[in-house]
């Protein structure tokens, strides 16, 4: 079985954010559990985007641009989660100061 490369990042940021997960429900709050959290909410829109995109492609190829043009939106709104999530991840990777929220709270 030959895998799609939009199968292996989905695949790949699913285990992220599942191991991501366990770790975040079984740590104590600090400094590392919150980078954790971020980066699991980094992957869980990675995975997301991932859908939708694989979506839009196959609705623009079959010539359906109502469809490709509505999930292209839903691309463009969790595109924005996924670049706020990751500057939150970057921002807890700083550790210079308290992160101001986490992704749990």
């Amino acid at each position: 079985m030959e895998l799609s490369i939009f199968q292996m990042i989905w695949i790949a940021s699913g285990s992220v954010l599942v191991i991501g997960w366990l770790v975040v429900s079984f740590a104590p709050p600090s400094q590392n559990r919150t980078v954790i959290e971020w980066l699991s909410t980094t992957a869980m829109y990675v995975a997301i985007l991932t859908i939708f995109v694989s979506l839009a492609l196959r609705a623009h190829a079959s010539g359906h641009v109502f469809a490709a043009w509505a999930i292209g939106l839903l691309c463009v709104l969790f595109g924005g989660g996924l670049m706020m999530s990751a500057w939150k991840t970057v921002t807890a990777l700083g550790g210079k100061k308290k992160a101001e929220s986490s992704a749990t709270n």
